[in-house]
């Protein structure tokens, strides 16, 4: 009759070892770093393990106005290659705490 109440207790008891887990992981993404690079590295972006960019580089063969187009392309490819880092990144630490369970908001 109390086994379910014991049931109960341990999975409150692992709930909270995982949110502990979880809460643990998102503190290190805040200190890794990933960088994402356009035209053969000419230009840079790294972003934080939040999706922050952190920075941004440009080789100054670029800051040529009649280049404005290439550089915005180049940024942009850029900052979505560094940002499919991080969320990669996020996916696979938060995937590793919660088992593989597909949580919301994480």
């Amino acid at each position: 009759m109390f086994e379910g109440i014991k049931d109960v207790g341990k999975m409150m008891k692992q709930a909270k070892e995982m949110r502990d887990q979880m809460k643990k992981v998102q503190d290190e993404l805040k200190t890794i770093s990933v960088s994402g690079v356009a035209m053969g590295g000419k230009v840079e972006v790294v972003m934080s393990g939040e999706l922050d960019v952190v920075k941004v580089s440009i080789d100054p063969s670029f800051l040529d106005p009649r280049q404005a187009d290439l550089l915005c392309k180049a940024i942009k490819e850029a900052t979505n290659a560094a940002a499919k880092k991080a969320k990669d990144l996020v996916t696979q630490r938060l995937s590793a705490v919660s088992g593989g369970l597909n949580l919301p908001g994480m």
